[in-house]
């Protein structure tokens, strides 16, 4: 038994039942001081250290284990994200002193926008400054793909929109903490990767790398977290990545500004660049639909017929769409 020293409550067990202070509590000591020190960042667990090493070694089943509540084990995620650019920052400007002042330097002096447009650009550009949410923007691009194409999967079927927000934030710090290993490794061991990334400069090389191993990232996680064996998740995480960058273009190419150059030069090329977006954006809604009818199955359930009819009205329209461009 227990006598609680914050409400007086006498009970059995870890924490008192009335105001929840944990049986332990009384004298101050150096542990509770450290321990208190380290809950402003929320390190008085050991729930962040775990955490990483499992974005690290078992990722999918991770992510796979919070979206289904299991939070109590699992760091606060976009905490964690926050928490480990600091860290990686600090670590980042010791090793790599000139690489991090380039990264990270926001100059926006050299937006020459007004009015609304200076703040979108001005946003961009700070993103574009700070890794981490520069690549949590990138993968939220992919969330609404990611929920069309795996919400019929084996395993976390039906995951809903704001899961995906989480599942992004677990891959974004998991891009960035392998982002930093393997820089450190590089910059350490004085590899150079011009021959894989195309560039000499380290900076540039670190940002290229991004590209590069986000696809590994996606194909490893989502083949965790869904179910599906191997050649079943690289189809569909390609087909995730081209919907996301597909979309991207076509709706750039819509936007009512990004084809005054060309039409400048060309009768008509506005109007023609137009159509290819909506024919883009048709296309991408037919591998979206194929690949609906291919997770549910539904010609086993409605017959060929009915299961193509949504794809097949797709078509048509791709082809008197193609038709007419052609023409023009």
């Amino acid at each position: 038994m227990h006598c609680c020293c914050n409400c007086g409550q006498e009970y059995a067990g870890a924490f008192c039942p009335r105001c929840g202070q944990r049986a332990t509590a009384g004298r101050i000591t150096w542990d509770v001081a450290s321990r208190s020190v380290m809950d402003v960042w929320g390190l008085g667990g050991r729930s962040f250290p775990y955490s990483l090493w499992q974005l690290l070694w078992r990722p999918g089943y991770f992510i796979s284990d919070y979206i289904n509540g299991k939070w109590q084990s699992s760091f606060a995620p976009v905490k964690m994200l926050v928490l480990v650019t600091v860290i990686i920052y600090f670590v980042g400007k010791v090793i790599f002193p000139e690489y991090w002042e380039t990264l990270l330097d926001n100059d926006s002096s050299a937006i020459t926008s007004t009015g609304l447009q200076y703040y979108f650009d001005y946003v961009f550009e700070w993103i574009g400054n700070h890794l981490e949410w520069m690549l949590l923007f990138i993968f939220s691009l992919i969330i609404l793909p990611t929920w069309l194409v795996f919400r019929h999967s084996p395993r976390n079927s039906r995951h809903t929109l704001p899961q995906g927000f989480f599942i992004q934030v677990f891959s974004t710090t998991q891009l960035v903490l392998w982002l930093f290993i393997i820089s450190l490794c590089v910059k350490l061991s004085g590899v150079n990767l011009a021959h894989v990334t195309g560039s000499s400069n380290f900076e540039y090389q670190a940002y290229e790398s991004v590209f590069l191993l986000m696809p590994f990232i996606v194909l490893i996680n989502y083949k965790q977290l869904f179910g599906y064996g191997w050649w079943g998740t690289v189809w569909r995480v390609s087909l995730v990545l081209f919907a996301s960058v597909a979309s991207i273009c076509a709706i750039f190419l819509l936007s009512p500004n990004s084809t005054n150059d060309f039409s400048a030069e060309v009768d008509g090329v506005d109007f023609i660049l137009r159509m290819a977006a909506v024919f883009l954006l048709l296309f991408i809604g037919l591998l979206l639909s194929m690949a609906d009818l291919i997770n549910r199955k539904l010609w086993r359930e409605r017959g060929w017929l009915r299961a193509m009819v949504i794809p097949l009205c797709i078509i048509v329209m791709l082809v008197g769409i193609g038709i007419f461009i052609g023409l023009l």
